[in-house]
């Protein structure tokens, strides 16, 4: 794919490749992709500490690079995206950078038509959705099939829905068991009484990064934006998934049949924080960004 960024240079994709602990053979094929997506997810975790720590946010190469791999952070889609689209250069995938429309788990809204960055990639005759940067979701590529019948991974079964020129990317509700052994559907974290839940809507547009602008300065800057709201960190293990929402750390443990283990506990303070990103998402300490004033001060930005 003809790309805004530069490629990157022999050293650089092995500082990358060694950061997501990434070993196999350089070729575009559907296997690789698979590995590679969920090298990147658990290694490179979904975070907002550049937003919530009042760090500019820049989509260029060099500065996704540093940040990334040299400092050893993570991002959000925007970031990590666009990041893992450097790989895919590399390794000779056939890709288009697309846009979609995220579904509020919890208040049923939809954002707009660039609230969120995706990859959509060719092998062969089918078109594989790959998303680096959308916390926990799906850890390999699903397949474009509008099939109604569910992808199943360990992380739960996913779909895709075609309705018009639109897909839908859809997630089958899973069950929650508390530390007591208690079952309920996952109703806080979507609004539905169905089966499935729509995550967010695309369609195969272009895009460029340029597009995403707008919805970049949005989720740095506006107080309606989840992220401007505290510091949000989650990284997938191959167990389950680590998550970090202000002071509350959530393990997440996947117990097969659609079920999710979660046990909560709240950290005591802000060097407690720091050190668990530390020790458990890989953050180093001196790449964590602390709040400065109110968290819902928005930075001006052009």
């Amino acid at each position: 794919m003809a790309d805004e960024f530069h490629a990157l240079t022999a050293n650089e994709v092995e500082e990358y490749l060694a950061r997501i602990h990434f070993t196999g053979p350089i070729e575009p094929t559907l296997d690789i992709l698979k590995d590679l997506q969920k090298c990147h997810i658990l290694s490179v975790p979904f975070e907002n500490l550049s937003v919530f720590g009042k760090e500019e946010i820049v989509l260029s190469k060099d500065w996704l690079f540093d940040k990334v791999v040299r400092r050893h952070r993570g991002g959000y889609c925007f970031e990590l995206n666009s990041s893992f689209s450097l790989l895919l250069d590399h390794f000779g995938y056939s890709y288009g950078r697309k846009s979609a429309a995220v579904y509020s788990r919890k208040s049923g809204l939809i954002g707009s038509s660039t609230d969120h960055l995706i990859n959509v990639i060719n092998i062969g005759d089918a078109m594989w959705l790959s998303d680096v940067g959308f916390g926990d979701s799906f850890l390999t590529p699903l397949l474009i099939d509008c099939s109604a019948d569910g992808q199943e991974q360990q992380s739960g079964t996913y779909r895709i829905r075609k309705d018009g020129d639109q897909y839908f990317y859809e997630e089958k509700v899973k069950t929650i068991v508390d530390e007591f052994g208690n079952e309920e559907k996952a109703k806080e974290k979507f609004i539905t009484e169905a089966e499935w839940a729509i995550r967010y809507r695309f369609d195969l547009t272009p895009r460029k990064i340029e597009d995403f602008h707008q919805s970049l300065i949005y989720h740095q800057t506006d107080p309606k934006s989840p992220f401007t709201h505290d510091r949000i960190c989650t990284l997938a293990k191959p167990w389950g998934r680590l998550t970090l929402s202000g002071n509350k750390l959530t393990t997440s443990t996947y117990l097969g049949d659609n079920k999710v283990k979660k046990e909560t506990e709240e950290l005591s303070g802000e060097d407690e924080i720091v050190n668990e990103l530390a020790q458990k998402f890989g953050i180093r300490k001196e790449s964590c960004l602390h709040p400065e004033g109110s968290m819902y001060h928005g930075l001006e930005l052009k």
